[in-house]
This record gives C-alpha cells, structure tokens and sequence, in this order.
C-alpha cells in the first residue's frame, strides 16, 4: 500500500515540473514573437550610437536630448557654446593616441604639453613609413613634429614667428618660414609671409606628390584659424585633400558674444562639411574668466581634433 502512495506522490511531483517547463517556453515564445526588435537590431542600435553623425545637430556632453535640438548659433548662450566647444563625442574614434609630449609647469600646473590627439581607426589612420603631416605653428615646441616623424611621417613645418630660415630639420622633417592664413599677403602688422593652405601644397607638389592625401593637418596659429579654416571649407581643399585636422582653437577673454558665436559657428560648418569630432581638451595652463559669461571660468585655448567622414566608410 505504502509503495503505491508513494508512486503516485512522484508521479504528482513529476507532472508539476513539466507543467512548470512548459509553461517557461510558453513565455519565452511569446516574448520573442511579440518583440519589435530582434537581436540584430539591438546589435545595429549599438553600433549607430557609438559612430556619431557628422550633421550639424550634433549631441553636447553626451546628452542624448540635444541630439536633434540644438539651437542655432545666434541664439546659443556663451555657456552653451562653450558646452558644445568640450563635447569630445570620444566614441567617434575607437583608438586615439596622442603623438609627442613634454611635461611641464606653469603657475604651479604640472600637464602634459605639445602633444596632439591622432585616431588610428582603420581606414582613417596614416599609414606607418608613408604618410603626410601638415603642421603649422611651431614656437619650438617639436614634440608633435619629431614623433610623426618616428612613425614614418614626412612631416612639412610652418612657422614665420621664430626668425629660422627654410630648412631640412631632419630626413623626415622639412621646416618652412611662413604663416597659415585666409589669403596669400604679408602679414598686416608682422610682415610675415602667409599663404593658404591650397597655395602650400601647390608649392610643395614638387616633393610629395600633386594628389596625395594630407594625413593630418595640425594648426596652432593663436586664432589665424578663424581666417584659415573658412577659406580651406570654402575651396574645397578641406574636403578633399585632408583625412585628418587637429586645431588649437583660440578664444580671447573678452570676446563679445557675436565674436564667439561667429567663430563657433565656423566649427560648425567644418562638422557640418563632414568632419567628425572625436576630441577636446582644454590647455590647462590658462585658466581665466570668460567676460561674455556669467559663471563659466574656463581655459580659452581648447584642443579639437576632427577625422574627415568620407575617409571613414559608416559602420552602419
């Protein structure tokens, strides 16, 4: 008698664990049929929000509402510019590495100084033992230069401010005494030579070739960029000839808010021609208010780096 209670208890025991069983797969399969999206397009999903769009309405700190709502230039605040001017957009470039550094102290600061951001993507990256550097603004800091260099660079430098002939630096490096500028003249008040970018590489076809890419064009030229960088958009020569740009922008302390806006709004039309942010960096070593802000204290020069979307096919 015992042995059949006791049978009949697992047999219960038995059919309650199937019951449980299949009611699981009864949930999962609903969940998987009424799911809008299948795992590939969680994957794709994934894969949109780390390669940012190179549209002029671009995410600001990663706030995912100011995607699509960014106001236009002549109506942004000067705490909202400066927002967007240290946006990284950091996930845009899966590997940068930062080529040259020196360390050093100013006014008790101790950082890292010289050194400038590269992204070495597929596809974007200059190729090691041949590759094109454009670099304009030296001051005797050779940092970035002379580590180009190393990675196999033929590296073109320019300065009019440090009273040094044309010269050969190096098997790899080729110094150049003149400026960066909108136009080709005399500078105004310095008498420097200056020339545009365009006019330059004409110059130099000679010596690297007439259609060859310019890896990477750096500018540190104390705010001639905002008179560089609208010519080089509007020649096309931007667009067309460099993969990467990596700019120290320069913002005066008493900027007026229409001078701000103006010259953000030029960084603007370079992301909007299809350059892709993928960092900022303030200089740590000037820290001094912004007049035009009521709050904001911040450094005034701010490294940006940018790679040229049509030399980075979408992952999408």
């Amino acid at each position: 008698m015992m042995v059949r209670v006791f049978k009949l208890v697992h047999r219960s025991r038995e059919a309650s664990r199937i019951l449980v069983a299949l009611s699981f797969v009864v949930i999962v399969t609903s969940m998987v049929i009424f799911n809008p999206y299948s795992p590939h397009d969680e994957v794709r999903k994934d894969l949109v929000s780390e390669h940012v769009s190179s549209s002029t309405t671009v995410c600001v700190d990663g706030h995912d509402t100011w995607t699509n709502n960014m106001k236009a230039t002549e109506s942004m605040s000067a705490e909202e510019m400066y927002r967007y001017l240290r946006w990284t957009n950091s996930t845009s470039c899966h590997n940068t590495v930062d080529f040259g550094f020196n360390i050093a102290v100013h006014k008790g600061v101790a950082a890292v100084d010289g050194h400038k951001a590269v992204c070495l993507d597929k596809h974007i990256s200059p190729d090691m033992n041949n590759c094109l550097i454009y670099s304009f603004g030296i001051n005797n800091e050779w940092a970035f230069d002379e580590a180009m260099a190393k990675y196999g660079c033929q590296v073109y430098s320019f300065d009019p401010s440090m009273n040094v002939s044309s010269h050969d630096r190096s098997e790899h490096i080729h110094f150049f005494d003149l400026g960066l500028d909108g136009e080709n003249r005399l500078h105004p008040t310095k008498g420097w030579k200056m020339k545009t970018v365009s006019s330059v590489y004409e110059m130099l076809a000679s010596r690297h070739g007439g259609s060859v890419l310019i890896d990477v064009l750096k500018i540190d030229i104390e705010t001639s960029e905002f008179d560089a960088i609208p010519q080089m958009l509007h020649s096309g020569f931007l667009v067309d000839k460099v993969k990467q740009l990596v700019a120290e922008i320069h913002l005066e302390a008493d900027d007026a808010l229409d001078v701000l806006r103006h010259r953000v709004q030029i960084l603007r039309n370079l992301e909007g021609e299809g350059f892709v942010r993928f960092t900022s960096r303030p200089n740590p070593f000037f820290d001094v208010p912004l007049d035009v802000s009521q709050y904001k204290k911040g450094p005034i020069p701010i490294d940006l780096a940018w790679y040229n979307s049509r030399y980075y096919p979408s992952v999408i």
